[in-house]
């Protein structure tokens, strides 16, 4: 197996984990403000929640890592310090442009309306999921340039 191919299938399940930790603190931080029973999230369902956001939400998201993270995060590999500023400013805000989409998915407007529901939260707690990707992408890339370069 390639490098390329080890460090990316590595990147892929860091994002399924990013996106159901994601998932998980804006359900902690506002879903659990929803109190009626027309809303089934974490309180409602327990554990079961848990199982339905990965594979409702996590696992088919990584359609979206395959078809615009993972070309980008290829694209823009280079090692300067501009381009980690760019791939990093980048991966910012499309966490934050999913965080606001999958907000108004999970939530009808009139719940977000009736309870005060605030998608700000959603953009902050994702976009500090793009910045961990790209931090955890450029890490991995390190380590495995040093593990790569001390080995031979």
């Amino acid at each position: 197996m390639s490098p390329f191919t080890k460090h990316y299938g590595a990147m892929w399940i860091v994002f399924v984990i990013l996106v159901f930790v994601g998932v998980l603190g804006l359900e902690i931080m506002e879903g659990l403000k929803i109190t009626t029973t027309e809303y089934y999230g974490l309180t409602n369902l327990g554990n079961t929640y848990l199982v339905i956001i990965f594979f409702l939400i996590c696992f088919p998201s990584s359609v979206l890592y395959f078809v615009a993270v993972l070309p980008l995060s290829v694209l823009l590999r280079k090692g300067t310090f501009a381009m980690f500023f760019v791939r990093t400013n980048i991966f910012i805000v499309l966490g934050a442009a999913g965080g606001k989409l999958l907000f108004h998915k999970l939530f009808m407007d009139h719940l977000i309306k009736g309870y005060d529901l605030n998608e700000f939260t959603a953009i902050i707690i994702f976009g500090a999921c793009g910045l961990a990707y790209s931090l955890i992408d450029t890490f991995l890339m390190k380590k495995a340039d040093w593990v790569i370069h001390k080995s031979q």
